[in-house]
């Protein structure tokens, strides 16, 4: 998993934030049509693909087209209606032009729909992992359910085909190829621990009620801290530096809410990196 996710960290030119949670590299972003490379997709296209993971025999998803109404319109039935149109001969529509208003739609739907879970399933899915392995989902909380739960089963000596377990990040040394995961929004700064996260974890069946996550991939660990790389964050594929307490190989507290005072002589500003990360899913 760590060198697929390098891989399309480097197919978006390789956004990249310091240990101090700043920007400093500015890469492709999600919805370009810049290739990395003469035959490889554009931007938005590998996002597309990231998408098959999750949904590979419709290819329904991303949905989300957000035009300022209350609530967005659906990719899949404006694609529908276009394509009727066209059999009934609209007006100056040739094929060429049906064909660019179809890439818009798509465009559109990449921009207007989180795709961070679906980068994480895809590369689950490249790195082999099937279905009784890991829960391919638009949501990161169904995954990380299923670690939780297979660390549960694990603890009670019960078999489990899931190839991740869900360990506490402010305690347990991440790895390459395990992922660390925050929870998000207004929900989400209540879930700052790794006891609360689980409470609402073991709680939530798949596909239960929305739990808004955000999780990276750690590619890279050495004796300061661990680089992780994470889809839609900034509109790309950013790898972001985490710095471990000195002496140690935890989070420094200072990435964490409640971690330390910012502006206090201790305390580090982390910037955009200060999340409440309390969970790593650790490989089994």
């Amino acid at each position: 998993m760590a060198a697929l996710a390098r891989q399309e960290h480097a197919a978006f030119d390789g956004q990249t934030m310091d240990a101090e949670g700043r920007l400093t590299e500015s890469g492709i972003s999600e919805a370009e049509d810049v290739r990395s490379a003469p035959g490889e997709p554009p931007a938005w296209q590998r996002v597309l693909r990231y998408w098959h993971a999750v949904d590979p025999p419709h290819e329904r998803l991303p949905h989300l087209v957000r035009f300022g109404a209350q609530h967005a319109a659906d990719r899949t039935l404006l694609t529908e209606a276009l394509n009727q149109a066209s059999a009934a001969g609209l007006q100056g529509l040739n094929p060429s032009d049906q064909r660019a208003l179809e890439v818009a739609l798509q465009r559109v739907a990449v921009i207007d729909t989180p795709w961070s879970a679906a980068f994480i399933s895809w590369v689950a899915r490249e790195a082999g992992l099937g279905a009784d392995e890991f829960v391919f989902s638009e949501a990161h909380v169904d995954y990380a359910g299923a670690a939780w739960q297979a660390g549960v089963d694990e603890a009670a000596g019960r078999a489990t085909p899931q190839a991740l377990r869900a360990c506490d990040l402010t305690r347990t040394p991440p790895r390459p190829g395990d992922l660390v995961c925050q929870a998000r929004g207004a929900r989400g700064a209540a879930l700052d621990s790794y006891e609360r996260i689980g409470e609402a974890l073991a709680g939530r069946p798949t596909g239960g009620a929305p739990l808004p996550m955000h999780c990276d991939v750690v590619v890279n660990v050495d004796d300061t801290g661990f680089d992780a790389v994470g889809g839609n964050v900034l509109q790309s594929v950013t790898l972001r530096r985490l710095a471990f307490a000195p002496g140690t190989r935890l989070l420094d507290a200072s990435y964490l809410p409640e971690g330390c005072t910012t502006g206090g002589v201790a305390c580090v500003d982390r910037h955009m990196s200060r999340q409440p990360w309390s969970l790593l899913l650790q490989w089994r």
